[in-house]
């Protein structure tokens, strides 16, 4: 009776909180469309969390080898990515999602250098991409903050 009560247990946590080991990515309910972002591991500026900004609002910190999902609304929001405060060289990335109701999107971030700055170049994927690159990965932890 235990072991029968335990494993239920597990089964009703995976599905309420699908994020909470590997990555997955849920069907999105109804108008509800989901935006996720995520960040390649690197090792160039592995250190750095970056702050995920949707429609010039702060969402999250974004780690290296993690993502994050986002609930929109259908239509048109821009993601945006900065690293610390203001200063010489510190370039904004931005990417701008239609979304429509009941799809998911995917947005990748690679860490880019030159010898003046470095930038989180954000470039919307398929899912299928999305897929293999955030196989292992997890979800960050602002996530509770979000949902």
């Amino acid at each position: 009776m235990k072991k029968m009560l335990l494993i239920s247990m597990i089964l009703t946590s995976s599905i309420l909180f699908p994020g909470s080991g590997q990555a997955s990515t849920i069907t999105p309910p109804g108008d509800t469309t989901y935006i996720y972002v995520y960040r390649v591991g690197q090792w160039n500026a592995a250190a750095a969390n970056w702050a995920i900004f949707m429609d010039d609002e702060k969402k999250c910190k974004l780690s290296n080898n993690k993502y994050m999902r986002l609930a929109v609304t259908p239509g048109k929001h821009k993601i945006s990515a900065k690293v610390g405060g203001a200063g010489l060289f510190k370039k904004e990335t931005e990417i701008e999602i239609d979304a429509e109701a009941g799809g998911s999107y995917y947005v990748a971030c690679n860490v880019k250098q030159s010898i003046t700055r470095t930038r989180l170049e954000m470039i919307e994927v398929t899912k299928g991409s999305a897929g293999k690159q955030m196989e292992k990965m997890t979800i960050d932890n602002c996530q509770e903050n979000l949902d």
